[in-house]
């Protein structure tokens, strides 16, 4: 019977201690759950959105090329930036492969020898047009770049209206 006893007081001394530290551990009042929330989403939902320009006015009097459209552009969505501006100038089909420099100083454009086939680079209006087509885009667009590297099948190639060569911003003309 003592046994009982003991083990009755205990429980009720337990289960006493318990009701007071379940009171003094009552829930605290918590922030504001939407406003953390909102100031979080706000932030992650601001998108940087930029305006690329791209130049793809031909001219039909001469071989050059000038300004033509902006385009919106966010990293985010439309991933990297070089891809981005083969795809709206309608030459990423004639891209095997490029390459950015982690300094973003070079970038390199390796084409397909197909591209040969076609009239992007054939006679010299349609060479010199493609060439600044790209070059003025990509110099306007990546103020870091100071190479562009155009590459057939990975090689250095001269071609009659073509050279497949280094190229650097003072041989473009922005306007």
């Amino acid at each position: 019977m003592k046994k009982i006893t003991t083990i009755l007081a205990m429980t009720l001394l337990l289960v006493a201690c318990g009701d007071k530290q379940t009171e003094d551990a009552a829930p605290q009042p918590l922030k504001s759950t939407t406003e953390t929330q909102s100031k979080s989403a706000t932030s992650k939902n601001v998108v940087q959105e930029e305006s690329v320009v791209l130049y793809n006015h031909f001219s039909e009097t001469d071989d050059h090329v000038s300004k033509g459209e902006s385009v919106p552009y966010v990293y985010k969505r439309d991933g990297s930036l070089t891809q981005f501006l083969l795809k709206n100038l309608e030459y990423n089909q004639y891209v095997k492969a490029y390459s950015v420099s982690k300094n973003e100083k070079v970038v390199m454009l390796n084409f397909k020898a197909s591209v040969m086939k076609t009239s992007l680079f054939q006679g010299s209006t349609g060479a010199t047009q493609t060439r600044e087509a790209i070059g003025k885009t990509f110099f306007a667009n990546m103020p870091k770049l100071k190479t562009l590297k155009f590459r057939l099948n990975g090689k250095q190639e001269e071609w009659d209206h073509m050279n497949f060569t280094d190229y650097s911003r003072k041989d473009f003309k922005l306007n």
